[in-house]
């Protein structure tokens, strides 16, 4: 790379994308690879064991990456507005861009990341990540890095647009990601795989973004579908179960991907005030016409480590007699049942408990004040809280020993 000039703008233009300090002739008018790449190509026979086989010939572009179908390295570092961050929590859908501000590539994609980013904001179902990286272990200065910007933020500041950032400072990261150019982005799916890569949007023709996310969306389509395939059941929820999960069951994925066939499995982390514990999502697998949804969420028992508990707060899920989250009333259950409902304080007002028995209840119904409920539950007269609308429904399993 040339560093003979001291004006840090003018080098940045003037990098080389690749890993290697050579300059390369082609960077300024090169294009790279139409689409993810979610497979490897063979390796070249003899014959065609050239230099267009392993770069694209004239696009020189990277048309493989190392990394493909292999777990997204775990290493933790430190982010631009300099929080912790661990490779370790990435459990979503995830972009990953890899740039660097002395990469004058990545200069001419900065417009189309930002971009990509704002979209994905408005996707719950996909999140993005950038890593910012030097040119290799040599070029770790400030001023190889970020020329006259000074920084991250300081290119941030001038282009008018930011997003969460983690700085690799002596390009091991780049070195782990196994990255030979700037800027590529990875596809990471929730179980920490990585699923696609390519190269600059800045260089692809049509509308490159939208473009992205639509290959993005149908990567996305075909691993659900060859990792949670299978013929949903119905969303129901009651003391006999829901879908396949009816008693003691392991708190482990195969588990869940036997119990909720069709559906997407992702894990999570909940509270229990400032202690975490891992919690299992069950989804609707997304199409091209719904996004997914939330239909369970599944809690472990940790004296057993088997399912503690299944929780459910989509309205599309039916309980034992029909009742719906958001639909159904507390006067709708049969004078029994609501004889065995007991009042108890919640975060915000106070919920009506409704257990399916009092001794072991495998079933437990929480109604509470609702959108049109004018007031609070707790300062309602009897009845009143009649009008109570179910919040949440919940299925306990028994342990085996239980039954016996």
């Amino acid at each position: 790379m040339i560093r003979t000039l001291s004006l840090g703008a003018l080098a940045l233009v003037l990098a080389a994308c690749s890993a290697e300090k050579a300059p390369n002739p082609q960077a300024e008018t090169s294009t790279g690879p139409i689409g993810i790449i979610t497979a490897n190509p063979p390796p070249p026979s003899a014959a065609e064991d050239s230099e267009e086989a392993v770069t694209g010939g004239a696009h020189d572009r990277p048309i493989e990456y190392a990394l493909l179908g292999q777990p997204f390295p775990q290493f933790t570092a430190t982010m631009a507005d300099g929080q912790a961050f661990d490779s370790s929590f990435l459990n979503r859908w995830m972009v990953v861009q890899v740039w660097g501000v002395w990469c004058g590539d990545s200069k001419r994609d900065a417009p189309y990341a930002a971009a990509l980013a704002t979209a994905i904001e408005q996707d719950p179902d996909l999140y993005f990540l950038s890593i910012h990286v030097p040119q290799n272990a040599e070029s770790t200065s400030d001023e190889d890095m970020y020329g006259t910007y000074g920084s991250v933020e300081g290119f941030f500041a001038e282009e008018g647009h930011s997003y969460p950032t983690v700085l690799d400072t002596d390009a091991s990261i780049r070195d782990l990601l196994k990255i030979t150019w700037t800027p590529s982005y990875i596809l990471i799916s929730p179980d920490g795989v990585v699923r696609g890569f390519r190269t600059d949007l800045s260089v692809a023709d049509g509308e490159p973004v939208k473009d992205f996310l639509k290959e993005v969306a149908r990567v996305k389509g075909e691993v659900r579908k060859a990792e949670f395939g299978g013929t949903p059941l119905p969303a129901t929820i009651g003391p006999e179960g829901t879908m396949r999960l009816t008693g003691e069951t392991p708190f482990t994925l195969d588990a869940m991907k036997a119990a909720f066939p069709g559906h997407e499995i992702l894990t999570d982390r909940a509270f229990a005030g400032e202690q975490a514990y891992p919690v299992f999502l069950i989804q609707t697998i997304a199409t091209s016409n719904e996004p997914s949804r939330l239909v369970y969420v599944v809690e472990p028992d940790w004296t057993l480590g088997n399912v503690g508990s299944v929780v459910t707060r989509n309205p599309a899920v039916t309980g034992p007699d029909g009742g719906t989250v958001g639909q159904m009333k507390l006067k709708d259950l049969s004078r029994e049942a609501r004889a065995r409902c007991t009042q108890q304080p919640g975060p915000v007002d106070s919920l009506i408990i409704c257990p399916s028995n009092m001794e072991s209840p495998r079933f437990i119904r929480a109604f509470g004040a609702g959108g049109d409920f004018d007031g609070r539950l707790d300062d309602a007269s009897a009845e009143y809280q009649e009008e109570a609308v179910l919040l949440e429904m919940k299925f306990i399993p028994q342990p085996a020993t239980a039954n016996k």
